[in-house]
């Protein structure tokens, strides 16, 4: 209260100060340019006061427009959740409830298939894969050429939100925040008319720093021509495809008979990491002899490509681990639950556009004192100018008339030291 009071009046004196010396600024041309210039940096304060209380338009300088027009990144976007219309005839809309479920169950069951809508859309992004520590999302984004009539494929990492409850990180999941480069890319060529290259995340190891993939390659009149297995390392950040285990299956069955690969199509199925081993990934192998296909054997590989074994030549007895989720539909919501949540929802959006009003309102009113103590500062400190300068002035003028009066007396003293001698 006191400083305010203070400040009152000291502002009051710089107001008559400048009553007063107008008659004085033909004689102290130092006070004149003082008062001037306090006046101009106060009319730029006032329109920036006054701009500060106008919203967001034209009215800014080129350096402001060019810093709101500046491109963002994508990461710099601020993703913001799609609003549902409101209609006060609707009072009970159904709203489905989600859940995560186990994404590789039963174990190598994941596929991705390609719907008619990719031919007009051009791009689809399929069904992800979440980690198991729900820490981060792969999926897969196919795209389509009309030109050649032909897709590619590549898989994109997203980190979730931390802050969020489980079944939120995976909903509020979102392109904008993937990282730019893929972890992996099928071929991109184009040249070859109805190619598919196609890839599917199968699941996380059991510490979530490997990914095992599948990738698809065939032809649209022709289907699936082979299957290639791709490991996906986080640590080392890098993807190795492992040829070998194929070359093994092949191997092994023109030694041991019974398969004609020249003659009989046939495929692999990736069907995850070995329960017990995170360096192994599990694989089974059919051949398409006839009407039956024939079981070639489950097999594991390591996730550098070594050491292909076949585990078992009559089933799938090999344990295998199944980590990653994916979301699921869980059930719909009930009409009157809903309804409760769009009264509360009605209540909390009133209560919101209050706040707001008395956020807004108070920010006017400090935005006021602000600049109300900012143009009393400046007279302050421009009236504190003028009393040195006549503080200066005074001190310049008393040595002036001690310099006078000093000289006065030893010319004085020098005459009569002169009539002294005569």
């Amino acid at each position: 209260m006191f400083s305010a009071l203070a400040g009152s009046i000291m502002a009051a004196k710089v107001h008559f100060s400048q009553i007063k010396y107008p008659i004085m600024k033909k004689r102290d041309r130092g006070v004149a340019e003082c008062i001037y210039q306090n006046e101009v940096d106060k009319i730029d304060i006032t329109e920036k006061y006054e701009k500060s209380k106008m919203p967001e338009s034209g009215y800014m300088t080129n350096e402001e427009y060019e810093a709101l027009s500046r491109a963002k990144t994508k990461h710099e976007i601020k993703v913001t959740e799609a609003e549902m219309p409101s209609d006060p005839n609707m009072v009970y809309v159904p709203q489905h409830t989600f859940k995560l479920v186990k994404y590789n169950d039963p174990v190598g069951s994941p596929e991705l298939s390609l719907p008619r809508k990719l031919n007009f859309d051009r791009q689809i992004n399929a069904q992800g894969i979440i980690s198991g520590d729900k820490t981060m999302l792969v999926y897969p984004a196919v795209y389509y050429y009309a030109q050649s009539d032909c897709t590619s494929c590549d898989l994109f990492l997203i980190k979730l939100d931390p802050t969020l409850t489980d079944t939120e990180k995976a909903m509020r999941a979102n392109i904008i925040q993937r990282d730019e480069t893929p972890l992996i890319s099928t071929d991109k060529d184009i040249d070859t008319k109805f190619i598919f290259r196609t890839l599917t995340p199968i699941d996380f190891s059991s510490n979530n720093k490997k990914l095992v993939v599948k990738e698809k390659i065939g032809h649209r009149h022709d289907g699936i021509w082979q299957t290639n297995l791709w490991v996906y390392d986080f640590e080392k950040k890098k993807a190795v495809k492992l040829p070998q285990i194929r070359e093994a299956i092949i191997n092994y069955w023109a030694e041991a008979g019974g398969v004609d690969f020249d003659e009989n199509r046939w495929d692999i199925f990736p069907m995850g990491f070995d329960a017990n081993d995170d360096n192994r990934i599990i694989v089974s192998a059919y051949a398409y002899t006839g009407d039956v296909p024939q079981f070639l054997g489950t097999w594991s590989i390591d996730t550098e490509g070594n050491n292909s074994k076949l585990e078992s030549k009559e089933g799938s007895d090999v344990p295998v681990a199944v980590i990653g989720y994916r979301l699921a539909e869980d059930s719909v919501k009930d009409a009157t639950e809903v309804e409760f949540e769009a009264k509360q929802a009605k209540q909390k959006e009133k209560i919101e556009k209050k706040n707001i009003k008395k956020t807004a309102k108070f920010d006017k009113k400090i935005k006021k004192l602000e600049y109300k103590r900012k143009i009393e500062q400046m007279d302050m400190e421009t009236y504190m100018k003028i009393q040195e300068r006549k503080k200066a002035q005074k001190e310049l003028k008393k040595s002036v008339k001690a310099k006078k009066a000093e000289t006065k007396a030893e010319a004085k003293a020098k005459n009569k030291a002169e009539n002294g001698k005569q």
